[in-house]
């Protein structure tokens, strides 16, 4: 039987962890909040299995950059 310990953590799992780890350090207001929900995000995305791909990525940034000008 595998621990928990001995499972590799996705990245976005991490990062969901870290966010949570800095709201708990915030008072109560809406930073903590944010952080929350942040959080909250990360995690349905690794449930969804939710990743974007290099060429998406791309595509994003190329939009972005063509909105500024």
């Amino acid at each position: 039987m595998k621990r928990p310990s001995d499972i590799e953590v996705s990245h976005l799992r991490r990062q969901a962890a870290d966010a949570l780890r800095r709201a708990r350090k915030l008072p109560v207001g809406h930073e903590r909040n944010d952080l929350r929900r942040l959080a909250m995000g990360l995690r349905w995305l690794e449930e969804k299995n939710l990743r974007a791909t290099l060429q998406d990525r791309i595509t994003a940034i190329l939009a972005m950059s063509e909105r500024r000008n």
